[in-house]
């Protein structure tokens, strides 16, 4: 409501308003570290404190339960600054302007119902785009929640103290990419505080329903999708996923995180295929040392086909959502052998535009060669169709052994994809380059009367099996281009190959 209060009407905003303002208090102390001013009404406190406890103490030693309990909160608020800010370099939140009755981010503790906490924006940043001065409510009793007292406050204002720098340094986009922004609040809690796992509640929600999107955000599944986060912090490191939050303003959430990737050098489909390797090994699959450290505690991942094996059974027709990943479990009874497929779709722009549609393949499991099959092993081959072959990869486990991993249906090109770029629709542009000895190559851009308009020096890239260089269209100055005709050259080593790709600037 406070994102599109203008879109109500006068006598409406005034009645909403109401709603809409911070909550009262009648105290407020500043944390240690100065950080945040927190405010309180002090007939609600003693709801901090569980009945059992409070019914055996005298008033002398409730009164020095709420002090423990607020200098561990104290601790909790500076503690998740320090991480989020001064460890992981995201910017504070903008200041509200002395709302709160100072600059310090304000923290209201207050009766919240069954909601952990919540992230309110307040006022839109003069000057900027979608962005907000925010404000953070938690709840005064966490009885009866799967995390409780201290340990669940800890893990609330881990979580929401990201929402504040998301809604006041990046973009305000809740409605269209909220996965994104639970996924990574939720994955703070545990960065934060690993010892805590109340995200484990929600991982059932996805584990269950892999071949959803990743950016669909049904039921729990964008709390439970923290594991997403963990996976890119654990492959790249706590980089990958600031990098991509720099991203999000000029970009919707699924192309931030597809950009981001490659730009640590790998591509979105391979570490989805991965990712869903790293899910099959939870819970009594789990192997220490590798994959998800908190691998044991995870449920396990449910197929969307269970068969025994038969020739007889295949091809198997199954459709999954855009940006997913389906498992199908094959059982081998003659031979002992338990064969898992997973199949990911990679497509990102329809996880953002089609996210509900489905996309059907046929998947196939044989003893012997057949037209079109992969060698698996010396028992097994493959087989694998579904159209737009650059979005679709595979892996396969066997008896609990990985024997492939991001297989992928893409057959080489000799030509720039897509074309043509269209800057309201696509982030970047590949270009093919034939690879030499060296892993750089140079990319010069024509205008067709033969004037360069970019030119760049940089590494090649792996995109879906393909071995590319990639641009984003624009000048070395950022600006766009005009519609028209390109030519490009690729020079690697001694290699050298040319074409010709077209812009769309609408």
């Amino acid at each position: 409501m406070k994102a599109h209060l203008r879109l109500f009407s006068k006598q409406q905003q005034a009645v909403l308003q109401k709603l809409l303002d911070r909550p009262p208090s009648d105290t407020s102390f500043v944390t240690p570290n100065g950080f945040f001013r927190v405010h309180f009404t002090k007939s609600e406190f003693p709801n901090y404190i569980p009945p059992q406890i409070r019914d055996t103490l005298e008033s002398v030693y409730v009164q020095k339960y709420e002090e423990i309990y607020l200098d561990s909160l104290s601790i909790a608020l500076d503690s998740a600054y320090n991480f989020e800010v001064n460890y992981l370099g995201y910017p504070p939140p903008p200041s509200d302007n002395g709302a709160g009755g100072d600059n310090k981010y304000d923290i209201y503790i207050s009766y919240l119902g069954n909601e952990y906490g919540e992230t309110d924006p307040d006022s839109l940043i003069p000057g900027t785009n979608q962005r907000y001065t925010s404000y953070m409510m938690i709840n005064n009793d966490y009885t009866g929640f799967p995390t409780q007292g201290i340990d669940a406050a800890r893990v609330t204002v881990a979580h929401e103290f990201h929402h504040s720098i998301q809604a006041g340094d990046y973009i305000f986009r809740y409605d269209s990419d909220a996965f994104f922004y639970e996924l990574t609040s939720t994955s703070m809690e545990h960065f934060v505080y690993p010892s805590i796992k109340d995200y484990y509640q929600y991982l059932p929600s996805y584990f269950n329903n892999t071949e959803n999107s990743l950016s669909n955000n049904g039921g729990n599944q964008e709390y439970a999708l923290a594991i997403w986060n963990i996976f890119q912090k654990d492959r790249f490191g706590y980089g990958i996923i600031k990098s991509e939050w720099e991203l999000m303003p000029q970009m919707r959430a699924m192309n931030a995180i597809n950009t981001g990737i490659q730009n640590y050098g790998s591509s979105f489909g391979g570490e989805l295929n991965k990712f869903g390797i790293w899910m099959y090994f939870t819970n009594y699959r789990a192997i220490p040392g590798e994959y998800f450290k908190d691998a044991s505690g995870y449920p396990l991942v449910r197929p969307i086909a269970t068969l025994d094996y038969s020739a007889t059974s295949f091809p198997l027709k199954l459709s999954t959502s855009p940006s997913s990943n389906s498992f199908i479990t094959i059982v081998n009874r003659t031979n002992v052998d338990t064969i898992v497929t997973i199949v990911t779709n990679s497509d990102v722009q329809n996880a953002i535009d089609s996210i509900s549609a489905v996309y059907p393949f046929q998947f196939g499991l044989y003893s012997q060669p057949v037209d079109g099959s992969i060698k698996l092993t010396n028992n097994y081959y493959s087989t694998f169709s579904a159209d737009k072959n650059s979005f679709w990869l595979t892996a396969e486990i066997l008896n609990g052994d990985t024997i492939q991993e991001g297989q992928s249906l893409a057959a080489p090109v000799n030509f720039a994809f897509p074309s043509p770029f269209n800057y309201n629709k696509n982030s970047s542009i590949y270009i093919p380059v034939t690879p030499d000895q060296t892993v750089e190559v140079n990319l010069y851009v024509y205008s067709v009367s033969m004037n360069l308009v970019y030119s760049t020096n940089q590494a090649i890239i792996n995109y879906y099996g393909q071995k590319v260089v990639r641009w984003n269209g624009r000048k070395a100055d950022n600006e766009k281009l005009p519609s028209v005709v390109y030519l490009y050259v690729t020079k690697c080593g001694n290699n050298i190959s040319k074409g010709k790709l077209v812009i769309f600037n609408e």
